[in-house]
Formats: C-alpha cells, sequence, structure tokens
C-alpha cells in the first residue's frame, strides 16, 4: 500500500490518505479516526501524537513504523511500500519539438518507460523514482500518464519535488546521485 504519511504539527496528527475520494463518514476508535467514502476505507488520522524533530520527514522510516504500530495497535494491519526508489537511466532520448525526454529506467526489478522534463536528465545517470501510486508530499498522487504522445510510468524527481532540503544534493533538475549499481531499487530515504 503507497500512502501519503503527514504529520501535522500544529495538531499534534498523522494523517495518512490512501486516496483521494470525498470522506462520507468516519469512525473513531481509540485514538484513530477511520475516513471512509461510504464503505470504502480511505484514511486515518492518528490523533495526540507526539513526535520530536519529524517536520519535513515525510517518508520517514521511524515515522512509518511508528504509524504502523499504532494502526495495529488498534486492528489495523498495512504495509508501506517504497514510493521513491533510486533507479539508474539506461537510455535517454529527446522528443522531437520538445523539451521533454523519453528514458528508460531499471529499478531494481524492471525497466520503465519515463518521460521526464528535466534538462538534466541523461544516460547512465542514478536518480529518484516516484513510483506510480506514489503520493509527494504535496499531497500529489503520481499516476501513470502520457506525455507528447509517450506513456510514462512514474516521474523522476527533483529535490523540491520531495522537499529534500539537504544541501549534498543538486538544487536544479532531477536529483543526481553519486551511487552504485547496488544501490538500485533501494529507497532513496536510506541512501540519503
Amino acid at each position: 500500500m503507497k500512502i501519503f504519511l503527514n504529520y501535522l504539527n500544529k495538531f499534534r496528527c498523522i494523517s495518512l490518505a490512501i486516496n483521494n475520494k470525498e470522506v462520507t463518514n468516519t469512525e473513531t476508535k481509540n485514538n484513530i479516526v477511520t475516513l471512509y467514502n461510504y464503505d470504502e476505507v480511505i484514511g486515518y488520522n492518528i490523533l495526540n501524537i507526539d513526535l520530536n524533530d519529524v517536520e519535513n520527514k515525510l517518508e520517514n522510516k521511524e515515522l512509518q513504523k511508528l504509524t504502523k504500530e499504532l494502526l495495529k495497535n488498534n486492528g489495523i494491519d498495512i504495509n508501506f511500500e517504497d514510493q521513491f526508489i533510486v533507479v539508474k537511466v539506461i537510455d535517454c532520448e529527446n522528443i522531437p519539438n520538445t523539451h521533454l525526454s523519453n528514458c528508460k529506467v531499471f529499478d531494481g526489478k524492471e525497466y520503465l518507460q519515463i518521460v521526464c522534463g528535466a534538462r538534466n536528465v541523461r544516460k547512465e545517470m542514478f536518480t529518484v523514482l516516484a513510483t506510480i501510486g506514489s503520493w509527494l508530499p504535496n499531497g500529489m498522487q503520481i499516476k501513470k500518464g502520457k506525455l507528447a504522445g509517450i506513456d510514462s510510468f512514474g516521474m523522476l524527481c527533483s529535490k523540491k519535488e520531495l522537499n529534500i532540503n539537504s544541501p549534498k544534493i543538486n538544487d536544479e533538475g532531477i536529483i543526481d546521485l553519486t551511487l552504485s549499481e547496488n544501490n538500485v531499487g533501494k529507497s532513496v530515504w536510506e541512501i540519503i
């Protein structure tokens, strides 16, 4: 399950959005509010969380672990999937009459076609892929798309799109990582 996990510091609440359907009803058990669209569970709000230094760490493994434990203690069992993984650009060709590139990337398991608009994308680079179904920190969900008539199965990410504040990562274009092949397929949060 890919979930948008957001810690709301002002309200001491963790919000998990499974999809962006309208909330029609809710159910509260202990400190967990289950959000429904009719009979379908579409999210959770976990209330009264007291965490230190979690702002801007939406994919923080410790926050995921805590959230999973809180849900499990209330009879809800979920598994988080890595949403932002290291990939290697295998091939990259300019799409005529556009600023876009048609890229073939390897995620450690399979080859994917990604249409990318970043100027710095190039063959052999290691970068970060937001997989289909992923939620960006701003709440936008990544879906299969079509750009310039070409199918795209995810998005190559910039530092800004992932809300990363590390001076070690370039500010322009998509993230350009200096890594080895054995990092392909790992969560970017393990790497940085």
